[in-house]
């Protein structure tokens, strides 16, 4: 029985464990600012398809009551008309078509602010899943180290007891003691603030990470991102408006055919004659209407060069953004080599640390040296084994970083 609970006790302690993809495809489908991104695209998709249905006739129907005093021959005191009216243009100079075409680039645009989004989203859970593995492994690096001055305080009151020690030294290994469990608590606060963001921005606990890395970069070519493409696309959409105020100067030709039936209470009356002879209980009327505009004072002129200075300006953006890209791009290709080196250095300092400490330690324990030799050789040790992780972790944020300004989307690389 005591196997089987030994058994299940790990199952149930890691059983809410989460890998980086995990936390990510998670956050897509329940982060609350991609599901507003999502709603403000669907807003876009159902302006253009209400745009598309421009291009259909509109049909009207109506009623009316007037009571008109004094009643006359032509004028009945109370008329009732109900009517239904058919409208369509029949020729717009094209200003139908541009500003569909206008509201499909806003829509694409919209697309794209949602999928460069995500991206932001996925950049953002991966560092703050790094910063829970760095905070975690100082943490564990200085508990390690609590463990050992406890041993050595145990050791030196021992020798007290005995004569062999004074109590200074016990007094210098506690005050190092204390200030460890210090930092240790300052830097659980500081995890539980980066596993609180990483809870906001996926939606899991992440209390229990289970470990991931990224894919080893290898050349990539760059690919402009989301935020020139959306600029480009907002372009478009400019050039789209400026077409549609040009047709405004273009012949606007409209057909529009009314029926309307009528009845009449209250009405005077000729002699021999009904009181609503002369007049109609139906009617149908067609109009074919065309109209254009010869003259605004430049209006419509000064409108389209407004929005053509409007375009100009984003497409300067648009430069600038991918300048601002390749630039990123190149410092973090320079950023991956610096830390590659960094963590070489990492990795011999901690072999050389720990070498130094198994000597120290033996010396302290037999007299040989002192509390201060031993508590450097102590510090040595705990800071490179915190120092070599936390250069892991930052290799694999920094890998991250180098995907996204490659124009890629960091999660694919995820192993």
């Amino acid at each position: 029985m005591k196997k089987i609970v030994l058994l299940i006790f790990p199952l149930i302690l890691f059983g809410k464990a989460y890998d980086l993809k995990a936390l990510i495809e998670h956050a897509h489908m329940q982060n609350l600012q991609i599901m507003a991104k999502q709603q403000s695209a669907q807003s876009k998709s159902k302006e253009m398809q209400a745009q598309q249905s421009a291009y259909w006739p509109t049909l009207d129907i109506g009623a009316s009551y007037a009571h008109t005093t004094p009643v006359t021959l032509v004028t009945p005191g109370r008329t009732t008309v109900g009517y239904a009216k058919v409208q369509m243009d029949i020729y717009d100079g094209g200003r139908k078509k541009a500003l569909l075409n206008a509201k499909e680039f806003v829509y694409r645009a919209s697309l794209l602010e949602k999928e460069a989004f995500v991206k932001s989203v996925t950049l953002n859970i991966i560092q703050h899943y790094y910063t829970v593995k760095k905070l975690q492994a100082m943490i564990f690096a200085m508990q390690q180290q609590s463990q050992e001055l406890r041993a050595q305080i145990r050791r030196i009151r021992n020798f007290v007891k005995a004569g062999l020690a004074t109590s200074e030294e016990i007094d210098k290994l506690q005050a190092v003691f204390d200030d460890n469990q210090y930092r240790i608590a300052d830097s659980r606060l500081m995890l539980q603030t980066s596993r609180e963001q990483l809870r906001l921005l996926t939606g899991l606990s992440a209390e229990h990470l289970k470990n991931s890395h990224l894919k080893e970069p290898k050349k990539l070519a760059f690919h402009p991102y989301e935020e020139s493409k959306i600029l480009q696309a907002n372009v478009k959409a400019l050039d789209a408006k400026a077409d549609a105020i040009d047709a405004g100067y273009r012949p606007q030709v409209q057909i529009e055919d009314s029926y309307s039936r009528s009845h009449y209470d209250d009405v005077d009356a000729l002699p021999g004659f009904g009181g609503d002879s002369f007049l109609p209980d139906h009617q149908n009327k067609l109009t074919l209407s065309v109209n254009m505009r010869l003259f605004d004072n430049g209006k419509m002129k000064k409108e389209r060069e407004a929005v053509q200075y409007q375009k100009l300006a984003l497409a300067s953006e648009g430069a600038y953004a991918i300048a601002k890209q390749k630039m990123q791009f190149k410092l973090a290709k320079s950023r991956l080599g610096s830390i590659r080196t960094k963590l070489k250095s990492a990795k011999s300092a901690l072999r050389a640390a720990k070498s130094t400490y198994r000597v120290i330690v033996k010396k302290f324990e037999t007299g040989l040296v002192d509390n201060i030799a031993y508590l450097d050789a102590l510090n040595k040790v705990t800071f490179s084994q915190a120092r070599y992780k936390e250069t892991l972790y930052d290799y694999e944020i920094a890998k991250s970083i180098y995907y996204y300004y490659a124009g890629r989307d960091p999660k694919e690389y995820i192993r």
